[in-house]
């Protein structure tokens, strides 16, 4: 892992009982590395600053690489800023005391990974790990305060930046103890096809290009769970699985699996 300076240009789910080592996910779109200025006018809250805030964040930034399986950074160390990843994809993930891993979430080209953001020299509570080659943007925590002590509305759109993330841990501490392993795979699986309808992909036929292992670290749970979790949508009526892909068969059946109810609707 190294870094440039600038934010300039550089350059499978099959349940276990299938065929035993691919998984649930659209596969990532190939997009071309962008800037630094470019990629911030795209992150929420941030894009919303004005012009030249973006620009001196962006000139002050450097470009950060990871090789396939090489963390950007690991729990523990020095906090630097935020990351925004820019190629390649990247899970921020914990691991227990007894080896098993639970990812916090996945980043994709444009997302923020805002876990180093702190002012007090602090450490990084959670690692970030290639999952293929990888590129991110970095704003560091030095820049952020001394750009922030002649801008506030730079200090205004970190703490709100933060506390999105805050909000969307919380929910997934919520999942991960008051739901079922199905319903949180079926809520998975709804976003999936949210995600892909927003792009103008087939929303119906998702491909799988995630190991077993990373879905059930994303859910909470083992690879033996998802194989039984598959196999439960699929009674259902829900999806219907093959070696290749995941079809979805019933969205409101498993939007009523995910959620406990019809979205928008009442209890089921």
């Amino acid at each position: 892992m190294h870094g440039d300076r600038g934010g300039r240009k550089d350059g499978n789910v099959c349940p276990t009982s299938h065929t035993g080592g691919c998984v649930l996910c659209s596969p990532p779109m190939a997009i071309t590395p962008r800037t630094a200025d470019e990629l911030l006018r795209d992150v929420p809250v941030i894009k919303d600053l004005p012009a030249h805030d973006l620009h001196a964040l962006a000139e002050g930034s450097e470009i950060r690489k990871a090789a396939k399986g090489a963390p950007l950074f690991s729990e523990g160390q020095t906090a630097e800023g935020f990351f925004v990843v820019r190629t390649g994809e990247v899970k921020l993930t914990k691991s227990g005391r007894d080896g098993r891993e639970q990812i916090i979430y996945l980043a994709r080209p444009g997302r923020p990974i805002t876990e180093g953001i702190r002012f007090d020299g602090g450490n990084y509570p959670a690692t970030a790990i290639a999952m293929r080659a990888a590129s991110a943007v970095l704003v560091s925590n030095e820049l952020l305060s001394t750009l922030g002590e002649r801008r506030p509305m730079i200090l205004r759109a970190m703490i709100n930046l933060m506390s999105k993330r805050t909000q969307k841990t919380l929910r997934l501490v919520s999942d991960l103890s008051l739901r079922t392993v199905p319903s949180r795979l079926a809520s998975f699986l709804v976003t999936l096809v949210a995600a892909r309808e927003s792009r103008g992909e087939d929303s119906r036929n998702l491909v799988r290009d995630l190991t077993t292992e990373t879905v059930a670290g994303r859910l909470g749970t083992v690879r033996e769970e998802i194989s039984r979790g598959l196999a439960l949508l699929e009674r259902e009526g829900a999806l219907k699985v093959t070696p290749d892909l995941i079809e979805v068969v019933d969205l409101m059946r498993l939007e009523q699996i995910a959620y406990g109810r019809k979205k928008g609707g009442s209890g089921a």
